[in-house]
Order: structure tokens, then C-alpha cells, then sequence
């Protein structure tokens, strides 16, 4: 008797258009899988036809018959079982029919093939609770000569989607087979589906040497600034955040053009609202149930948004008139040349042209002031222009800016602001948005306009040779937003604060932008790690009343979700007072449960995410870290500590206590995973690190070593996940259909140590295997080309595309896969690029401080960078779940690495201890009343250092540095000439200067250190 060696299954899939069926499409869809999951080769065929708003689909199982005779499979005919799922609608019938056989090398099954066999069939009974079914099937002797047979499963009733788990044939009752892997090149097959892994994902990443050379070098010809031409035609996917915090989402193209005016208070889902057609053979969201990709898939991903693809509601623009000439209007049409670059919050554009005498400059922003949330949430956009006269001889000008709303009846109100011109149209309420007012405002003497019937506002200019005059434009508005409406009671009084203190907002808005690119990192990097932070300038940000609260991204995922905002920095780096707002009133106040939870999505349901409860902690210390004092610990300390002693409690109501969590556990990717899961340990044991600390500022030495204990149980017992090269999750055999990465190789393997990174905790467990896990990380997910991986592994959302790099989030090279894992609609998430676990990866590896690591995180940074390139999407819109999604401020994370930042505000401590040409180093730096600049150079005898406050104020008291290979025996510190007395204090990680006593930077000032 022969023994039937184990294979694979799988099936081709063809998706039929809505266009070719007989009615239309319904939102729910059909859906017929085999083994629960269409996935292995990703080529499942889809045939049938529509009825009633179904589809009446056909699945196809296929099994290897190399080796048996025709005898032998005719003697007592062939048995077939398997488990049958209705997701809606009853069972009623299953028909499985035998189609016949084919040779190896041509089983490539499609739709309307014709199949010469006598075919055999049997109808199968069901009922509305059955979920098995058997049938024994006499095969013609005629059709058994070659290696594979192919058997056909037809729903008789239809429903939105069947699920066929595990067919087997069973060969004349005695050998059993499960259905086969399709071995034709169209599958992809290597043979297993590990080998699929390894095939797709190449271990030699064969990076082009001078893109990895310019990832450290600022000048390098590939250092890629965010900059866009006409000439490129790279203008009109950039769309750069032009609003205040939390006013809604109003954005600039490449060329100046204003779109999206998402201001008036609908909420709308994503920048644009979309759907985008998906492509052929691919697996729509949860199990396909969805025929198009919606814009929580990736559909401005897909389609990026563009003013001529989605025209405004408002119409505004601007125009330069050479009086007795030509008129330009300021966007991309009028001018040969138009340049776009941008150093957020701030968009440069400028305009010239051969056959203008005058050239035009633009710096489009809305007042954007670290540290100072009031005058950051301004609802106004500033369109500051500058002419200027590139001729010998002098020229007449008149400059226009118009605004209108033409759908909604607006009436014009006139403004009175000392220095400026301006006026205001009232706006109706209209379907879901509000109503109120919208202004245009110009800070110099103006006469009004009417444009094609729309208002606007003329300045005459007389420009002598070489001269530049400019003309600042403000829009306003006001729609009832918390985040303004307490302050201001229309349109015009914002305009009145603005023009009021216009020379001020606008300085430090572009000291801001000077002071953030005045570095010696590159431009590329710089660019990218802040590009993110733009969310903080769209819908994504909300207020109610004086609590701050946000969505995941753009009009999904309400209610700041504790483990999606866990992965962002920027925020709590640039506006400190908005994330403590968050712990204090939202996590703590208000929702916190009496046992210590803080649900994950507060407004939606008392759910916890472990991963976000870690988060808590963290973003907690984090929260401490940057205040100038302790009392933002002290006052929630007993809130923090309930929140810590959740997870300890879960720990020990667990299978052990034993400083490593286990049990079901909800986490990001939306499912409950069970077993000790690698990434929800690592974050334990930094939030027991973090609780440490914490407690020993407050003085509660009885929970102090409650966390110390504890911490160091897990960090020992941690290693039991360690196979050798990375962790994985140990499965919990009583959850053995449940989801999970088990033996994969998971993105977020080792997360806790990101954050250990950012806070200053130290390391958190065995430095090798951390830094192996990373590397195998690097090996088996990061692709060159996502397209090559996604043909073979269809399902998931699109966040990567063909011909982008990125980093997978869980693959198995080395098996193991559960194959249950496909029956969860997330599974289609470990196919996936998102850009926010990317981050927080590249920032960990920066934060090693290894060269090869080093490159490797620069690597997956500069990966996103490429990924948004204006010329193939919007740079500033990192979508997840819709657009400029809140995780993608982990970017921030990368910069903190780079710098090799530590801040303890209460306990007045900076340290520096740059991984990127520590030689010679600049880069910025923000504290918590403060923000500057940081420099060092270092030479065989001396290092020189200085803290250079630019806004606000910096107390110290402690300087960490790390000098590299000299050997410092004395220090000299200076505050504005005068020395003061400090102390140098070595340890293995880095030198501190210890002041006698705490020296205040203010602006303007700094402080000096030389070491000797």
C-alpha cells in the first residue's frame, strides 16, 4: 500500500466585475473558499453568475493522484468529506461534481474552461445545522490517466459568503489525501508555504550603494528632500497640511492650490472619500467581502488625491496682473517654472517665467509654534506672498485673492482690522456641515473685487528694480470647533487676532521651521520624520469642549484607540500639554475602570487592549518626562499605579506569575491572540520598568519593588521565547483555532524595547538576542518589491504597491503557519506594509547604536520616504486605516534615536549622543518650556558642545554626553560668557556634567560645555 505524502491545497480566483453582472454589486459580496482561506497560491477562480444581489460561486479542490492506478481508484470509488460554513443565509445543498483530470504543468484552472471527462456528480442534503459532508464518487476509468483530479463544489442556495474547510479524498477507503497545491508556474508554488515565504521575501536585499550611501550624508545628490517641479511633474499629489491643530484638514498642492476644505465640521471619512477598484485576482477586506478598495483599504493610497481629480467646494485662488500686460494666475498652468519645497509647517513655492518680469514667492502655513498649543489651533491659513521685480525697470502691479462658496448661498459680511483689508461670507447649514463663516483677509491696504461672480480683494503694487514687496492673504473661518470656538466668535475676530499678531506668529512659526532644519542630519530624514506630524494639522485632531481627543486617522477609529496613538511621539515632543491631557482626562478621569483598565476606545466600549494598557504606563513616564515639574506624576500617580497593577494582576491570574502575560489578550491588529505573545511581554516589561520609576519618584517604595520583582522574573522568562535567531509567540493549545504569529517572524517582535529607547529605561532583556531578532526581521520581511510578495499572498489592504519596498508585517519562512489562521479576516493584516510599525522598527534599530543595524533602520526609514515621493503620492499623508493615521508619528521616534535623546524635565536632565557623524552634529532638540538647537564636534583632544535655546526656556542641572573614543578629564561650562561650576561623572554608557547648580537657558542664549 502506498502513503499518500503530505501537500498543500489551493484554488485560482477570477473576480467578475459588477460591470458583467446582470445587477448591481452589493456591499457584502459572495464569497466560496476552500480551506478557509483563498490565499496560498492567490489564485482562487471566482465563477458564477449574479442573482438577486448574490453571486452564485463555484470552488475549486484539487488532489494529487500521481502513483495510484486506475484499478485502484475504481474498485470502491473515491470518498469526499470536508466541513461546509454558511456566513449567511442556511445551508440547503452542496453539489460536488468531478471535472476530470489533468498533467502537471497544466492545471491552471479558468473560468469557462472546457472539461472532456464524462463528468460524475452527487448532490449532498444539508441541513440548516449541518457543517459535514460526504459523498463516494465512482471516477470514469477513462479520465484517471493523469497526476491530478479536479472536483468542482457548487453552492445550491446562496448566501454572502461559504466557507469549504479541509476536503479530503479518500482513495478506495484506505489512503486519504487533502487537497493539492496547483503545481503550475502560474501558482507561484515552491512546494510548501514556507518556501513561498522564502521565494518572495530574498534574504540578499541588493540595495543600490549610493542610496544607501546617501542615507547618512545631508547633501548627497540622492538625499531626497520633500520637493516637487513642474518640470518633474511632481506638484500635484503633495498635499501639505495649511490649517491649525484640530480645525480641520485644509491643504496645499504642490503649486499652491488650496483643496480638500474639510473646515465646515462634516467629519468626512479620509482626506477624500473614495473607492477605488481592486485589482484582479486580489482579496478584498475581511475575506473579500468587500469588491473595492474603500478608503480604510488604501484607496488614496492607490488613487492619491489631486485638486483636478477632486475639485473643491471652495473656490479661491490668486493672480498676478502686469498692469497694461498679462495676468498669472499663481498655481501650475501660467508659469514655465513652479517649485514646491517643503519644511512643514511651512509649504515654499515659487513661481517664474520667462515672459514675466516679476517672480513670485509663497510660504503658505498656518501658525504653528511648539509648546504653544493656543497659537497653534488657530482656524486661519496664511498665503504669504512675496513679488519680486527680477527687471531693470520699475512695474505696475495688481495682486488678487478671491474666495467663494458657490453651493452655499453665502452672504458677504465686510471686516474692520486696523492695517488690513478684508471680508466674510456667512455661511447656511447644508447637509452635515455646520454653519458659520469663512474670511479672506489681507494685511495691507486692499480694494474689494468680484471675480466670475466671486468676491475678492485687489492690492496695487508699483515694484521698483529689484525690489520685493509682501503681501500676506489670510482665510479664517469659524464652524463651531472646540478647539477654537471658546475663543472666537466668527471668521473675522480670527482674523483680527491674526493681523494683531501677525509679525509674532509668523516669526516663530518660521524660527520653528528654520530651527528644525538647521541640522546636520539629511534632508531626507528630517523631512520624514516629521512629515507625519502634519496630522496634527487635520480633522484627524479633535476637542470636546476642553477634552482633546482624536481618531486613528482622518474620520476612522474614534477615540484616541489607545494602541494605535501608542506608537506616536511627535505630538507628546511638540505639544507635551495635549498628551497630558489625554492621560489626565480622558484615560484617567473619565474612563478609567475600577479595576484599573483603560478601554482601548474609551467612547465605544469597555474593552482593553493589552498593548494599549502598556501603552498607558508608558505615554505616562513619557508624560512625566516632559513637564518641568513632578506634579503632573504626583496628581495621577494613583491612576498610572491602578493602570500598572491591571496588567501585574492579569500576569498573575494568568497560567503562572511569572512576570510574562498570557491569556486572551486584544492587541492592534484587532483580534484576541492567546499563549505568551512576544510583543505584549516586551511591553510589560518595559511598562514595569517604567512603573519603577515612576513609583520611585512618588515615593511608593512597596510597589517600587512590586515592578523591580516582577520586571525581573519576565526578563529572565522572556528568553523562553527565543528560538535561536528571533521570538515568537508561544500558542496556547487550548486556543488552538485562535489567531496569532506563533513561530512567524512578527514586526513587532521586541516593541517593548522601542520604548525603553525613547524614555531613557536602559535594556530591557538580552542585548544579543534583541539585536538577532532585528536582523531576522530585516531577512525575512523586508521586500524590495511588495508587488512580487503580494502576487502570491493577495489578501490585505493596500498601504504598498508594485514597485515599493517594505517591510511585511509577519511571515513564516521557517513554517509553522497555523492554517486556521486564514478562516480570520484579520489575517489579512500580516500581508500588509503599514508604515507606523515600520517606524517604530527603523527607530529601534537606529537606537542599537550598531553600524550594520544603523543602516538597516535608515534603511526601512528611507524605504517610507521613497514609498511617498511627491512624484508617486502625497509625502505628507501616511495612510493606515485612512489618512495621515495617528501611528505614523512614531516617525518622530527615529529622530529621537538619531540624536540619541534623553529628557527628564522634573529632574532637569538632557543628554545627547548622536549615532549619525557624531564628529560633527547639529540637529534640534525640544524640552518642556523650551525649544533650540544642540551641536557638538569632537576632535583627538577636545569635544565641544552647546544647548542653544531658541523659544521659551530650558532648566538643567545634568548634561549626558557621549565624547566616543576621548578620553575627557576636565570640563569647562559657560551660560552667555559666565563659567559655571559643574562635575564630570563617567559610566560606561556616556560622561554627565553635573552643575553645582540648575542654570535656565532662556531664548536667545546658551549654554557651552567643553570637554578636555
Amino acid at each position: 500500500m502506498k502513503t499518500a505524502k503530505p501537500v498543500l491545497w489551493s484554488m485560482c480566483v477570477l473576480l467578475f466585475s459588477a460591470a458583467a453582472m446582470a445587477g448591481p454589486a452589493t456591499d457584502s459580496g459572495t464569497y466560496f473558499v476552500v480551506d478557509g482561506n483563498p490565499q496560498v497560491n492567490e489564485n482562487l477562480i471566482r465563477f458564477g453568475h449574479h442573482r438577486n444581489g448574490q453571486i452564485e460561486f463555484t470552488g475549486i479542490a484539487i488532489f494529487d493522484m500521481s502513483g495510484y492506478s486506475t484499478g485502484e481508484l475504481q474498485s470502491e470509488g473515491v470518498s469526499l468529506s470536508g466541513n461546509l460554513k454558511v456566513f449567511s443565509g442556511k445551508p440547503a445543498g452542496l453539489t460536488v461534481e468531478y471535472l476530470g483530470t489533468s498533467a502537471a504543468g497544466e492545471l491552471t484552472v479558468q473560468s469557462g474552461r472546457q472539461w472532456n471527462a464524462a463528468p460524475a456528480m452527487v448532490s449532498l442534503p444539508l441541513s440548516p445545522k449541518a457543517n459535514h459532508f460526504a459523498a463516494n464518487i465512482k471516477l470514469p476509468a477513462d479520465s484517471l490517466t493523469n497526476r491530478y483530479a479536479v472536483f468542482r463544489f457548487k453552492n445550491e442556495t446562496l448566501a454572502s459568503q461559504w466557507d469549504l474547510s479541509s476536503p479530503v479524498l479518500t482513495l478506495a477507503g484506505r489512503v486519504t489525501l487533502p487537497s493539492a497545491q496547483e503545481p503550475s508556474a502560474a501558482s507561484n508554488d515552491s512546494g510548501d508555504t514556507a518556501a513561498l515565504y522564502r521565494k518572495t521575501i530574498p534574504t540578499e536585499k541588493q540595495l543600490d550603494p549610493e542610496w544607501v550611501e546617501s542615507l547618512t550624508q545631508r547633501g548627497h545628490r540622492a538625499d531626497a528632500a520633500i520637493r516637487g517641479s513642474k518640470e518633474e511633474d511632481s506638484l500635484k499629489y503633495i498635499g501639505m497640511p495649511v490649517g491649525g491643530i484640530a480645525c480641520g484638514s485644509l491643504v496645499i498642492d504642490g503649486a499652491g492650490q488650496l483643496y480638500v476644505w474639510d473646515i465646515f465640521g462634516a467629519q468626512p471619512m479620509g482626506l477624500v472619500k473614495q473607492d477605488v477598484e481592486l485589482p484582479e485576482g486580489y482579496i478584498g477586506f475581511k475575506n473579500g467581502l468587500r469588491k473595492t478598495i474603500r478608503v480604510h483599504d488604501g484607496a488614496n493610497f492607490m488613487n492619491p488625491p489631486t485638486v483636478e481629480k477632486f475639485p473643491p467646494p471652495v473656490k479661491s485662488g490668486f493672480a498676478l496682473k502686469l498692469t497694461g500686460g498679462a495676468e498669472y494666475q499663481l498655481g501650475s498652468d501660467d508659469w514655465d517654472t513652479v517649485e514646491f519645497e517643503g519644511q512643514w509647517p511651512v509649504g515654499n513655492v515659487s513661481f517664474t517665467d520667462s515672459a514675466s518680469p516679476v517672480s513670485v514667492e509663497l510660504k503658505a502655513f498656518s501658525p504653528f509654534i511648539p509648546l504653544n498649543v493656543e497659537d497653534s489651533k488657530l482656524p486661519a491659513t496664511v498665503m504669504a506672498y512675496t513679488l519680486i521685480n527680477e527687471s531693470s525697470k520699475s512695474v505696475s502691479i495688481e495682486f488678487d485673492g478671491w474666495l467663494g462658496v458657490p453651493e452655499r448661498d453665502a452672504k458677504l459680511q465686510t471686516e474692520s482690522i486696523d492695517g488690513a483689508t478684508g471680508f466674510s461670507l456667512s455661511l447656511p447649514k447644508a447637509g452635515k456641515n455646520k454653519a458659520g463663516t469663512l474670511g479672506l483677509t489681507v494685511v495691507s491696504d486692499a480694494m474689494p473685487i468680484m471675480r466670475d461672480g466671486i468676491n475678492g480683494l485687489r492690492v496695487s503694487v508699483e515694484l521698483a528694480p529689484g525690489e520685493r514687496r509682501d503681501i500676506p492673504f489670510l482665510i479664517t473661518w469659524h464652524f463651531g470647533h472646540d478647539a477654537y470656538s471658546k475663543k472666537f466668535s466668527d471668521a473675522a475676530e480670527v482674523a483680527d487676532y491674526v493681523v494683531g499678531e501677525f509679525e509674532r506668529l509668523s516669526s516663530h512659526t518660521h524660527l520653528w521651521a528654520d530651527t528644525w532644519n538647521d541640522t546636520t542630519l539629511p534632508q531626507w530624514f528630517i523631512d520624514r520624520a516629521m512629515a507625519p506630524a502634519s496630522t496634527m494639522q487635520t480633522a484627524n485632531l479633535q476637542f470636546a469642549g476642553d477634552r482633546f481627543w482624536a481618531w486613528e486617522g482622518i474620520g476612522a477609529g474614534a477615540g484616541t484607540c489607545t494602541h494605535v496613538w501608542a506608537y506616536a511621539q511627535a505630538m507628546a515632543r511638540l505639544f507635551p500639554s495635549l498628551e497630558r491631557n489625554l492621560r489626565e482626562v480622558t484615560d484617567f478621569e473619565k474612563y478609567q475602570l475600577p479595576d484599573g483598565g483603560v478601554p482601548f476606545r474609551p467612547s465605544k466600549s469597555n474593552a482593553i487592549a493589552i498593548d494599549g494598557q502598556c501603552g498607558t504606563v508608558l505615554r505616562s513616564y513619557r508624560e512625566h518626562q516632559m513637564s518641568a515639574d513632578d506634579r503632573f506624576l504626583k496628581r495621577n500617580w494613583p491612576s498610572i499605579k491602578k493602570a500598572l497593577n491591571y496588567l501585574i494582576e492579569f500576569d498573575k491570574n494568568d497560567d503562572a506569575y511569572d512576570g510574562l502575560l498570557d491569556g486572551m489578550q486584544h492587541n492592534t491588529l484587532d483580534a484576541e491572540w492567546y499563549g505568551k505573545v512576544h510583543v505584549l511581554c516586551s511591553l510589560y516589561l518595559a511598562a514595569l520598568r517604567a512603573g519603577e520609576e515612576m513609583a520611585a519618584v512618588t515615593g511608593d517604595s512597596e510597589f517600587e519593588k512590586l515592578c523591580r520583582d516582577t520586571y525581573a522574573m519576565g526578563s529572565r522568562n522572556i528568553e523562553k521565547l527565543y528560538n535561536g535567531e528571533y521570538y515568537v509567540q508561544i500558542e496556547d493549545p487550548n486556543h488552538a483555532d485562535a489567531i496569532g504569529v506563533g513561530p512567524g517572524v512578527y514586526i513587532d517582535q521586541v516593541y517593548g524595547q522601542f520604548w525603553a529607547n525613547q524614555v531613557g529605561l536602559g535594556r530591557l532583556y538580552n542585548e544579543q538576542h534583541i539585536r538577532s531578532a532585528l536582523n531576522a526581521i530585516w531577512k525575512y520581511n523586508y521586500v524590495t518589491d511588495v508587488g512580487q510578495f503580494r502576487e502570491v499572498f493577495r489578501k490585505g489592504r493596500f498601504y504598498a504597491w508594485k514597485g515599493d519596498a517594505g517591510v511585511i508585517m509577519c511571515s513564516w519562512p521557517n513554517g509553522g503557519i497555523n492554517e486556521k489562521q486564514r478562516d480570520f479576516w484579520t489575517y489579512g493584516y500580516f500581508n500588509e506594509v503599514m508604515s507606523g510599525f515600520e517606524h517604530q522598527l527603523a527607530a529601534h534599530m537606529i537606537a542599537e547604536r550598531d553600524p550594520e543595524l544603523l543602516t538597516k533602520g535608515l534603511a526601512i526609514m528611507r524605504t517610507i520616504h521613497d514609498r511617498y515621493a511627491p512624484a508617486k503620492r502625497n509625502p505628507y499623508n501616511e495612510i493606515e486605516f485612512s489618512d495621515f493615521y495617528a501611528r505614523a508619528m512614531a516617525s518622530y521616534g527615529s529622530f529621537l534615536a538619531a540624536c540619541g535623546f534623553e529628557y527628564n524635565g522634573p529632574a532637569g536632565t538632557i543628554g545627547f549622543a548622536p549615532v549619525i557623524h557624531p564628529e560633527n552634529f547639529r540637529a534640534p532638540f525640544t524640552a518642556a518650556e523650551g525649544w533650540g538647537t544642540f551641536s557638538q564636534k569632537i576632535d583627538e583632544n577636545s569635544m565641544k558642545a552647546a544647548i542653544s535655546v531658541n523659544w521659551g526656556s530650558v532648566k538643567l542641572q545634568s548634561i549626558k554626553l557621549n565624547p566616543g573614543n576621548l578620553k575627557a578629564e576636565t570640563v569647562a561650562v559657560t551660560l552667555n560668557g559666565e563659567s559655571l561650576k559643574a562635575k564630570l561623572v563617567k559610566n560606561d554608557e556616556n560622561t554627565a556634567i553635573e552643575l553645582d547648580t540648575p542654570a535656565t537657558i532662556d531664548a536667545g542664549n546658551a549654554l557651552s560645555i567643553e570637554l578636555r
